[in-house]
């Protein structure tokens, strides 16, 4: 019965647990123009709705949305494959979306990865689908996390620097890797070839330097470039 129990266990986070870049060129036509369809929707949609105007007044935001691009870039780029189909690499959208905003930080995030998909192995047809996993999936689960956590008054900054930068960005990790087996299920695309396995260890060594990365970037940031973190809330800080 144990022995049961435990493959079962082992099944199930085999299921969930899957940090990936998943391949969507292998898609079928519909599931393609989806994607696409839907990673184009919300682009849009960050266009328009950004706050254009508190960018341009102020240069510095306008260095942190290249920083940021250049930033995301250079982590993303430190990705490795688990196995020949799975690969993996930092988030990193939980600073990001801290320091300028979820409609700023879905913008960067776009142009982050058509930049990787164009310096790595990963195909340019993968952009939206990349776009989409492991930027706006990520960035709205950290904004709104950031207002809940807003709605309840917390008297200490740090409830914010430290609860979403290093707890919240160590969340995103399962909610990419659940996001993308859901894809990957209804995309019917396969995520390991015969005769191998993912393990649930593999949370782990994903998590724990998502977080640490995170949560030393947006504390540091916090203490000595405060200005920069303005952008919590791009409205409610910004018009202050």
């Amino acid at each position: 019965m144990l022995t049961t129990a435990y493959n079962k266990y082992q099944v199930l986070y085999n299921i969930i647990w899957r940090i990936v870049v998943l391949d969507f060129t292998v898609a079928s036509f519909f599931g393609l123009v989806l994607i696409n369809g839907v990673a184009i929707v919300i682009f849009v949609w960050a266009v328009v709705k950004a706050p254009w105007s508190l960018i341009f007044e102020v240069s510095l935001r306008q260095n942190l949305l290249l920083g940021s691009i250049f930033g995301l870039t250079i982590f993303w780029l430190m990705d490795f494959a688990l196995t020949p189909l799975v690969i993996i690499h930092p988030i990193m959208i939980t600073s990001v979306v801290l320091m300028v905003g979820l409609r700023f930080c879905l913008l960067v995030g776009a142009i982050a990865s058509a930049v990787y998909c164009a310096f790595s192995v990963i195909d340019m047809l993968n952009v939206a689908g990349h776009f989409l996993l492991n930027v706006a999936c990520p960035a709205t689960f950290i904004w709104g996390s950031n207002r809940w956590l807003r709605s309840k008054n917390p008297s200490n900054l740090f409830f914010y620097t430290l609860g979403l930068g290093f707890i919240g960005s160590a969340l995103t990790i399962p909610l990419v890797g659940t996001i993308g087996t859901g894809l990957s299920y209804c995309l019917d695309i396969a995520l390991v070839s015969e005769g191998t396995s993912l393990q649930f260890e593999w949370i782990l060594l994903a998590m724990f330097p998502e977080a640490f990365i995170n949560g030393v970037i947006v504390s540091s940031i916090t203490v000595f470039y405060p200005e920069w973190m303005k952008t919590f809330d791009e409205e409610y800080f910004l018009s202050k």
